[in-house]
This record gives structure tokens, sequence and C-alpha cells, in this order.
């Protein structure tokens, strides 16, 4: 049988069809296996074969047009050009050619919906890919954090940069903060423990020790005396010997304290068993805001950083609640028992990246970075920002510690520190809070006064606990105007009762307000004025100066606080119980007044800018940084 298409055989005449085009389109067989797929495929044709068939059919390049004009679903593809025309190497009939066209043109026309479909398929796949991509970087920090806590990042970094595509937030590992802050905050424990041991201990003390009236004023007020001396001290501790090391080494003195007062036989081991406790009490007043305010990120400083004033307002109540079924041996022993887990939880405890980077460690300092914030957290940033605050504190620092206080550039800081210590204690809290019981007596409260004073220190306790959960939500500076709001009012109102009293009015039916204006008042100053300055002391404070300018600001505070206990007596027999509260009414506007106009609100900044805030930054610093090209890590 003759394959050909003048074959009279249907099947004969299609098989010649097939192997002309094949022929026709491909060459020989050696020139099409010389011939790669692409040449074969746009092989140049002759003019003369690139006619339009003048019958009424679809050709290969109307079909090309219409996909790109409308395409699939309106999505353009490419406009392939028409393959021309094959030449037809042997004579036909018109219906034979005609024949032939036709099955040329449904061939192009089915490789050119291939050819578009495919590129089609290609160009949805790269959109899609691109969105999922936009997604993902747009997905919220949050959002981030809860799916992809527990996934192991690729470090894709830029010349050590952090990720291009990485949240704008740092994330937060708490456990570490949460930890450290738990540790240092059992330092704290013991302080308050070791301030409200003397008012339910003394009264068995008498009954076993012969204590004069003069020995018991000396145990009760040795301790701030001896906290001044170790406030003195613990600047040039936490500054050589280390913040961690500093804190740590107050628990052998702690329980060399206790452990005398426990095992005392005569007064003089007791008071000098509250003096080793009065002096770890301010060399931790100190180091513990420092502490905390070098390890914890801004996002969380306030909320952690209060933990210390919440955890002392907590010894306060043990000792008082022990001390109501102890005697006051059995109570120091307690006391002494506290420094041993406080000593093992700091064990594990790193020191702050901060010290490692003043004193040149800047491997031990990115190792303890790196714990603190998690080890799949990125910390490049952060150490960046302390080499370059270092870095600019050594170019501009010169001459003794003390004389650079009295610099320029640390100058503010510093009386910013001291203001709030003195508002702190002008406020009259310590006065109120040691003499509540003569105010209710002398005010002719009808409720009970111990009744009074167990409320006073109840709401004390939990008040630093509200102050902890607000405080990065509303920032430090409103809870300061409240603060300042409520003692003012509450002072007023409780000075006019005082002065209505004084001049013969029967206020027997209020006899409640008293109780009210002081819970409000003890209200007020626990969630502002009592923990914020503690805690802004380890914020405010330039890295250069903290050790040494919080070591002025502690003895400055407990010497405010012995002042103004003293004087007490003294101002009250001057102008009347009346103009006392008053006159604390009035210092407490003041210090309302200077937080408006003089203290930075430091939330959610790191100590990097609220240093460059407060100091305004080097020159020289800020010009070599300016002279360095900028990197894009996007």
């Amino acid at each position: 049988m003759s394959f050909n298409k003048n074959n009279p055989n249907a099947m004969g005449k299609i098989v010649g069809y097939l192997k002309q085009i094949s022929t026709e389109m491909g060459g020989s067989e050696q020139n099409r296996r010389s011939q790669t797929d692409e040449e074969r495929l746009y092989r140049p044709r002759g003019a003369k074969y690139a006619r339009v068939p003048s019958g009424p059919t679809l050709s290969a390049s109307t079909t090309a047009t219409s996909l790109v004009t409308c395409g699939s679903q309106g999505t353009l593809v490419p406009n392939y050009a028409a393959i021309p025309e094959i030449p037809s190497t042997e004579s036909s009939s018109e219906d034979e050619q005609d024949s032939f066209e036709k099955t040329r043109r449904h061939f192009q026309q089915l490789r050119q919906i291939s050819l578009g479909n495919e590129f089609k398929y290609k160009m949805e796949m790269e959109i899609k890919s691109a969105k999922e991509e936009n997604l993902r970087n747009s997905v919220p920090f949050v959002k981030q954090l809860s799916t992809d806590s527990n996934k192991v990042k690729t470090d894709n970094t830029i010349n050590g940069d952090a990720h291009p595509y990485g949240p704008t937030t740092q994330r937060l590992f708490l456990w570490t903060q949460i930890y450290v802050a738990f540790a240092v905050s059992m330092g704290s424990f013991i302080n308050g423990f070791s301030a409200g041991y003397t008012s339910p201990a003394l009264p068995s003390m008498n009954e076993t020790l012969a204590i004069t009236e003069e020995e018991n004023s000396w145990i009760g007020g040795l301790m701030p005396l001896a906290a001044l001396v170790g406030g003195v001290a613990g600047g040039p501790l936490v500054e050589n010997v280390g913040r961690r090391l500093t804190i740590m080494g107050t628990a052998l003195p702690f329980f060399m304290g206790w452990m005398l007062i426990a095992n005392a036989i005569n007064v003089n081991m007791v008071l000098v068993g509250r003096a080793l406790c009065g002096i770890c009490v301010g060399i931790g007043s100190l180091a513990f805001p420092v502490y905390l305010g070098e390890t914890i990120q801004p996002e969380v400083r306030g909320s952690l950083g209060l933990l210390p004033t919440a955890f002392g307002n907590t010894g306060i109540l043990l000792a008082f609640f022990a001390g109501a079924y102890i005697n006051w041996s059995h109570l120091a022993f307690l006391g002494a028992a506290l420094p041993v887990p406080f000593f093992l939880l700091m064990i594990l405890t790193p020191e702050t990246p901060r010290w490692y980077i003043s004193k040149g460690r800047t491997e031990d300092a990115k190792k303890a970075l790196q714990w603190l914030r998690g080890k799949n957290i990125n910390t490049d940033k952060e150490m960046r920002e302390l080499t370059h605050s270092q870095a600019e504190s050594d170019l501009t620092s010169s001459g003794n510690a003390f004389g650079q206080l009295l610099s320029r550039k640390y100058l503010p800081a510093v009386l910013i520190s001291l203001c709030l210590m003195l508002f702190q204690q002008l406020s009259g809290i310590n006065a109120v809070i040691f003499y509540a019981s003569k105010i209710f007596k002398m005010a002719g409260s009808t409720v009970d006064k111990n009744v009074c004073s167990i409320i006073i220190g109840v709401v004390n306790f939990i008040s630093t606990f509200i102050a902890t959960a607000i405080i990065d939500r509303l920032g430090r500076k409103m809870l300061l105007y409240i603060s300042s709001v409520a003692m003012i009012i509450t002072l007023v109102i409780l000075g006019s009762y005082l002065y209505v009293l004084e001049a013969g009015t029967d206020v027997s039916n209020y006899g409640w307000l008293p109780l009210a204006c002081l819970v409000i008042y003890v209200l007020g100053f626990s969630i502002g004025f009592g923990p914020i300055p503690w805690l802004m002391l380890g914020e405010i404070l330039p890295a250069k100066i903290r050790g040494t300018a919080a070591s002025l600001a502690t003895a400055f505070n407990w010497t405010c606080t012995f002042v103004v206990t003293k004087s007490f007596h003294n101002i009250i027999a001057a102008i009347k119980m009346y103009g006392t509260v008053w006159l604390f009414a009035v210092l407490c506007l003041m210090g309302l007044i200077f937080v408006i106009f003089f203290v930075p609100e430091t939330r959610g900044k790191s100590l990097e800018e609220i240093e460059k805030k407060i100091t305004g930054g080097s020159r020289r610093v800020r010009r070599l940084s300016s002279s360095k090209p900028i990197q894009n890590n996007c």
C-alpha cells in the first residue's frame, strides 16, 4: 500500500498527510537530530506561504490575538507569533489543499492554547507565591509569636544584621526575665521583713531582755541609719564588684545579723545584728533597681521592676502575722532562714550585660544577653546599642566619679532622681504610717486603732500589685499624677477634719472619715510615689554614673526618712496636727508640679534611648555616626 495524500485509501491518505507534515516541519532525519527543539519549532519559512485562507475559518493568528485580549477568564497570556504556513512539495487540488490547511490550523490552535495555558499557570503560581510572601510579612507580631515560637528560624542575615522581614518589635522571652525579677525580689522580701520586725518583736523582747526606753528607740531607729551607710557603700560595690555579686553578697551579712538577734543574750548583740541587716537593706535598695533596669526589656520593665516593692510589702506583712504567734527569737530564726533561698536563686542569674560592656568583656555580655532574651532571639541590635552607649560614655567622661555627677551632661538625671526621693519622703508617708495609731486617737475615730493599722497595712500590700499590673499600660508619669492628686485631696480633707475637731465642732457622725482618708492616701502613695522613684532610679541614671548616682540617691532617701520621722513631733508642736497634714498636702502639690515639668516618661523606652534623651548624647559620637553610611536592612 502506498502511503501518500493521493492514495484513494482513507487510511493511507491520513498517514500520508502526517508524514508530509513531519517531513516538512523538521526536515530530514539527520537535520532533525542536529537541531534543538527551539530551532525546529521556530525555523524560518518562505514569505510566499504566509497567506491567509479565504474561507471563513479561525486562523492561528486570530486565535493568538483573541487569547491576548481575552484569555481565560480575563487573564493576560503571551502573544506568540503564528506559525508560518508549511510549503507543499506536491501539486494538489483545491479541496485537498483546504483539508491540509484545516489540519495545520487545528494543530496551531491546539499548540497556541497549550502554550497560553502553561504561561497562565506559571503566572498564577508566581502571583500566589508573592501574595503568600506578602501575607507572611504582614502578619502582626503577636500572631507570629504565637504561631512561630516553636519553629527554628533560618539565619538569613545580611552583614550580621537582623532578618530583613523580622518583626519590628523584639520578641519577648519572659521566663528568664521573670526568674531574675523573682530572685532579686526575694532580697527585697528580706528587706521588708527587717523593717517590720521591731513592731511585733519589741513587746516580747522587753519581757526577756532588760531593755530601757532609749534602747528600744535605738533598736527601731538603728536600721535606717545603717541603711544610710549601706547606701553610700553600695555605689562603689555595684560599679567595681558587679551588680549580681553585690546582691548575692548581702545574703551572708543578712544571715549573720539575724542569727545574732536570734541568739542574743544582751541588747548589744541585738544592736549589732540590726546594724548588719540595715547595711544590707541600704545596699539592696540601690542594687535591686539597677540590676533589674539593666536586665529587663522595656516592654515589661515597669511590671517586673515593681516586684521588689511588692515583695517588700509582703515581707512586712509576714513579720506582722508571724510575730503575732511566735516570740522575738523564733521570729529572728525565721528571718535567718530567708537569705538561704535568696542566695540559691541568685546563683543561677547572670551579671548584667551593661556591666560587662563597661569592663570590656564583650563576649560575656553577649552570653548574658542571650540568656536573658532567649537562645533563639537575635541580640545583635541590642549589643550594638550597648557598645555605642558605652563608647559615647567613654568619649565624654573624665574625672572622678563624684565629679561627673556635677557635670552638665549628667546633672539633670541626678537632680531628677534626688527630687523624686525628696518628694517621696516629704509626702509624709513614713510619719503617717509610724504614727497611724496616734493620728486615729487624736482624730477621735470611732474605729479601733489596731484594726485601722491592719487595714492600712493590707491596702499598702494590695496597691503595689495594682501598680505592677497597670504601670506598663498607663506609664510612670500618669501613675505619679494619680498618686499626687489622691494624696493632695485626702490630706486636705483630713486636715480640714482635724481643724474642725480642734475648733470644738461635733464630728462624731464622721468618725469613719480619718480611716477613709488614710486608706485612699496610702493607696495613692503605693501606686505612684512609693515604688516609681525606686524604679526610675534604675532607668534614668546614665550607665557611666549609675552606681555612684544610685548610691547618692539611696543615701539621700534614707536621710530624708530619718529627718521627716524624727521631726514629726516637733512640727506637730509648732503648727498643730492639722497644720502638719496641710503642710504635707502642699509638698505633694509641689511634687506634682515637678513631675509635670521635669520628669520624663520612660515607658517602653530602652535605657539607651532614655539616656540619650536626658543627656542629649555626645556631639562627637553623633558626628562619627552621621559620617558613616547607613545600611539598609530591608
